[in-house]
């Protein structure tokens, strides 16, 4: 079941809500969306890989997205949305047009789960809903010059899509159950890794858990280093 807000608080969340419009709502592949806001408070905004923004879909309600790129002499911010089926922060999405005011919430992230700095090399985990952190920390790791590589699972309509978004990722397709092929490829190549990497697992809460597990148990990744935010699990909403 999806969080709520209280009422009054999510009212003094929207007073700070960055004033946009939709540039741009692009379809990508089978289940995937490209969504581009235009502000001039993004023109001079910066966000941290692993921040969140949202989009308030009822009285009580936000759904969260995670940013993806910003840019700064347009004062555009692109989002890569996952197409579930349903859901009110997809029905709120769709129903946008061109021209249309939307409000974006002040972004942040947990600090257990966002952009340190270091050289260490990076690893990012996730399926669909993780396509556009994947790009903001790809981006940043090219920024610093840092080691830096991605494992998305993604439905079959979606891989050509995924991999021209994020060309440094390795994708593979859904064929099961969720997380379970982007596992299979973590249990072949777990002990590749290198020792200092930092993973960040995220998306899909049950497979987040099993990978989790799977580094533990074949990677010469210390616990610390790997850190996890769930974005959806089975049996709730949202998250």
């Amino acid at each position: 079941m999806a969080l709520r807000t209280p009422g009054f608080l999510a009212d003094q969340v929207m007073k700070s809500a960055h004033a946009a419009t939709l540039v741009r709502r692009r379809d990508l592949g089978h289940g995937l969306i490209e969504l581009v806001l235009g502000s001039d408070d993004f023109r001079e905004a910066t966000f941290v890989p692993g921040d969140s923004t949202a989009f308030r879909t009822s009285r009580t309600e936000f759904r969260h997205y995670t940013p993806a790129r910003i840019d700064a002499a347009s004062g555009e911010l692109s989002i890569i949305v996952h197409r579930h089926g349903s859901g009110p922060g997809e029905e709120l999405i769709l129903g946008w047009s061109e021209g249309d005011p939307v409000p974006v919430c002040q972004w942040g992230s947990k600090k257990n789960f966002r952009w340190e700095d270091g050289d260490n090399p990076v690893l990012v985990v996730g399926d669909a809903t993780v396509i556009s952190l994947v790009m903001a920390f790809g981006d940043r790791c090219a920024l610093e010059d840092q080691p830096f590589a991605a494992l998305l699972e993604v439905e079959p309509g979606d891989v050509e899509a995924t991999r021209e978004l994020v060309p440094a990722a390795t994708v593979v397709a859904r064929t099961r159950a969720h997380g379970l092929d982007a596992e299979a490829w973590l249990q072949q190549h777990a002990g590749e890794l290198d020792v200092s990497t930092t993973v960040y697992l995220a998306g899909h809460g049950q497979s987040i858990q099993r990978q989790r597990r799977v580094l533990l148990d074949l990677s010469p990744i210390d616990r610390r280093s790997i850190r996890t935010q769930p974005y959806w699990a089975d049996g709730k909403t949202g998250l």
